[in-house]
């Protein structure tokens, strides 16, 4: 009996995608700031001719188990992406759609090429699109980690449904390309009630902003929880408060009406905005306390905002050496604690490294410190989100540099005093010089280097990297920033950052070769 019922049950279900039986039905996500609604997500319905209106706890796993589902998946994005498009004619804003996957489509070997194709049909912005997944789908890690790439690539969102359900969900966020999390209801129904889902739900949100991801609390039916994920900084609301899943008429006539309740039943929006400022501040404290309390020299990090290069962290024993202390520099943009002089000049660095340049290097001077800097692009999901530099202090090689051009005698006083690895090169490699502090750090004393040419002791896997810039240095006559691993005289690899300087006499001509440089294993 049972599996006559499950037979009629699987015809019905093909015979509704031919006969369009299936409808979608739209949830609104609300900001939990602003009240405005950002975002929907789009769920199926079944309007069977006998059954009338039948959920999809009733048909999905039997449409699981018979591979519909991806028929009925693919209806699914096609129908929301084409009536979400047309809402915009109704006077709405673009938001975001998000759709759930089935685990049968998303191991599909031409997913992405299907997702693309449907966009294109229905002239949807990717952008706009946020692709749900369970922790349960991703089993095998290396297929679905290129579907998610492939995905991102087409400008998709990826957002982790029924997170804190499955045992691994803090690797999924650090394995894969996460845009978004869902705090699954279970925690959400009691968080304003229960202690253990009150902690559970706010290290959620800490540690989901602190890794630059938004969260989605869903199943909100009472003004308690949603006090308490205002209180807690959560992003998106989804549930009963706001509305129970409808038609899209019905969600274009109510539209107005939705963005009114958050306003209305929870924190005002000006706490609100407030509280969510003093959460930002306190995370770039975090970093600043996790990451570089203990810097010898400086690291920040600064993201595009409006036209603007903001800086969002800054810190490390060089910052306080310059004069500056964090609070002059978080938040602020270069022309509030740099002279004028030099702000043009730094900005156009900090602009190749947005565009997404690696290893733009530049140096600076301020308040008689010299520094070298270094900016890398930080990427998510495909685009740079911020960019983090670092810089350390130079002083004593400009000094030394200075030194050479005045006596040879005068360099050697300043060499016994500093930690520096400072060595002269000709042009074919040949070790002429190497400082004693090469004893301290490498174990190699001066003299044993007068047998070596300038990589010998250097790793081989790094060698052409290092010959390559070296050709570009004397092409360009422009100093080069090398790392690479020198072996110690003790055994194993000690890490090296060097500055490396062409020297020319005054008629231009080349003299030999200055490498100046430091241990960075501690740091690496």
């Amino acid at each position: 009996m049972i599996l006559a019922k499950e037979d009629q049950l699987e015809t019905d279900l093909r015979e509704a995608l031919e006969r369009n039986e299936f409808r979608v039905y739209y949830q609104p996500k609300p900001d939990l700031v602003s009240g405005r609604i950002i975002g929907v997500e789009a769920l199926i319905r079944w309007e069977h001719p006998n059954k009338g209106l039948v959920l999809p706890a009733e048909f999905i796993p039997l449409a699981e188990k018979t591979g519909l589902i991806v028929p009925i998946g693919e209806w699914v994005l096609r129908t929301a992406c084409l009536e979400t498009y047309s809402w915009r004619e109704a006077g709405l804003p673009p938001i975001i759609l998000s759709v759930n996957l089935s685990v049968r489509q998303l191991y599909q070997p031409n997913f992405v090429e299907r997702v693309q194709d449907i966009l294109e049909e229905t002239r949807f912005n990717p952008e706009y699109l946020a692709l749900e997944i369970t922790e349960s789908m991703m089993m095998d890690k290396n297929q679905v980690f290129h579907t998610l790439m492939g995905l991102k690539r087409l400008g998709v969102q990826i957002s982790l449904d029924d997170f804190g359900t499955g045992f691994s969900s803090l690797r999924y966020l650090r394995e894969f390309p996460i845009d978004k999390i869902k705090i699954d209801q279970s925690f959400v129904r009691n968080c304003p009630t229960d202690l253990n889902d009150a902690k559970i739900v706010k290290s959620i949100i800490a540690m989901a902003h602190q890794l630059k991801l938004n969260v989605i609390a869903e199943g909100i039916e009472s003004k308690d929880q949603l006090v308490f994920l205002q209180q807690n900084h959560c992003n998106i609301g989804q549930g009963y408060l706001f509305s129970k899943p409808v038609p899209q008429e019905e969600l274009i006539q109510r539209f107005n009406q939705i963005e009114q309740i958050i306003p209305r039943e929870g924190i005002p929006q000006k706490v609100n905005k407030q509280k969510r400022l003093e959460e930002m501040l306190e995370t770039a404290r975090q970093d600043l306390y996790d990451t570089v309390r203990l810097q010898q020299g400086l690291i920040f990090k600064i993201k595009k905002e409006n036209g603007k290069f903001i800086h969002l962290l800054s810190d490390g024993k060089l910052m306080y050496k310059m004069g500056l202390t964090p609070e002059k520099v978080v938040g602020k943009e270069l022309r509030d604690f740099l002279p004028m002089k030099v702000v043009d000049e730094i900005s156009l660095f900090y602009q190749k490294a947005w565009e997404g340049e690696e290893d733009v290097t530049y140096e600076g001077e301020l308040n008689g410190i010299y520094y070298s800097a270094s900016l890398s692009p930080i990427y998510r999901g495909g685009q740079v989100v911020e960019v983090i530099g670092s810089c350390y202090d130079i002083s004593e090689q400009k000094w030394v540099v200075e030194a050479l051009r005045l006596s040879e005698s005068k360099y050697r006083l300043i060499e016994e005093n500093i930690l520096d690895l400072i060595a002269t090169f000709d042009i074919d490699g040949a070790v002429l010089y190497a400082s004693p502090s090469h004893k301290k750090v490498l174990g190699y004393t001066p003299k044993e280097y007068e047998t070596h040419w300038a990589f010998d002791l250097v790793h081989p896997d790094d060698v052409p990297a290092i010959q390559l810039q070296f050709s570009s240095m004397i092409e360009t006559k422009e100093s080069c920033q090398v790392e690479f691993r020198h072996q110690h005289s003790q055994g194993g690899w000690v890490y090296i950052e060097a500055k490396v300087t062409p020297i020319y006499d005054e008629s231009n001509n080349f003299k030999y070769i200055l490498a100046v440089g430091r241990d960075i294993s501690e740091r690496k």
